[in-house]
């Protein structure tokens, strides 16, 4: 627990701004000391944190605490969860792709969807099991379909998520994709859902998209903003040549690159590595319009 002089020094909002935002905007309500102090647990630090980076880029406090205030009602995870189990480890993942046995992965990729808000899922869990499935593959302990067999139950799992979190009308649209000759869309539809369930207007196009499709689906969609992940390195030019595409479409729009590759690429916003703080950063820069 942190008490308020902490909470102000870890944010860098000064305490009587962080009580201004607890009484006027809710946004957090700690618990008493006995003494009667203010405490502070680590998702109220969390959402506090998230409300000063808004309030930062120039979101009105208002403004930022209705949006902070949709993200902590967000579901963990795509059916009701109850109490956080234990996240699996590697190796149940990795089992459970050798049995090929649908029950199996489902009950492994149950648990690890349970253990924590989506976003700590996905960063901490998700993709490193995709790394650990490229390389149970390379060392034989996997074959090719039971490889498979697990990355489409991962990518079954991330969808579900992504379609239970609260579809939004009427606010910009980002497109998210990948360009033509690219398939690999795993950590594209993390970052995704993080981005949906911030209350955002996802567009998701996903992978192999040929540049002519893009600039269509964007002028069509009317979008602000486009994320291209860069994973392939046969397919940097082509990615150059979408990025060129998308900053001449009208209306502009911005342009956002992700991925091992994003900077092999020129003309666009590079996003960090963690999808999680990725669509914190997309997200903060589309509430201040100052994309």
């Amino acid at each position: 627990m942190y008490t308020v002089k902490q909470v102000a020094a870890l944010t860098g909002v000064a305490e009587a701004t962080l009580r201004v935002w607890e009484r006027r905007y809710e946004v957090v309500r700690p618990v008493r000391s006995s003494g009667g102090y203010r405490l502070y647990d680590d998702a109220q630090l969390a959402v506090l944190r998230e409300m000063a980076a808004l309030v930062e880029a120039g979101v009105p406090a208002s403004r930022a605490a209705a949006s902070v205030a949709e993200l902590t009602a967000m579901p963990a995870a795509p059916e009701d969860a109850g109490a956080v189990s234990a996240r699996p480890d590697g190796s149940e993942f990795v089992a459970a792709a050798a049995s090929l046995e649908p029950a199996a992965l489902a009950d492994v990729l149950g648990r690890a969807l349970a253990s924590g808000p989506f976003e700590e899922v996905a960063d901490d869990w998700i993709l490193p099991q995709l790394v650990r499935l490229g390389q149970a593959w390379e060392s034989g302990e996997l074959s090719v379909a039971q490889e498979h067999f697990a990355s489409a139950g991962l990518m079954r799992a991330v969808a579900a998520v992504f379609d239970a979190a609260p579809a939004t009308a009427g606010g910009p649209a980002v497109l998210v994709g990948l360009p033509a000759g690219d398939r690999h869309q795993l950590a594209l539809l993390c970052f995704a859902t993080c981005l949906r369930r911030r209350g955002v207007e996802v567009v998701y196009l996903g992978s192999d998209i040929p540049t002519g499709e893009w600039v269509l689906a964007a002028e069509r969609s009317r979008a602000r903003a486009a994320v291209v992940g860069v994973t392939a390195t046969t397919t940097l030019t082509v990615t150059q040549e979408l990025i060129d595409a998308l900053r001449r479409v009208s209306p502009p729009l911005s342009v956002w690159v992700g991925g091992s590759l994003r900077g092999a690429v020129d003309g666009a916003h590079p996003l960090p590595d963690r999808v999680a703080e990725a669509a914190a950063l997309l997200h903060r820069s589309l509430a201040a319009g100052r994309l």
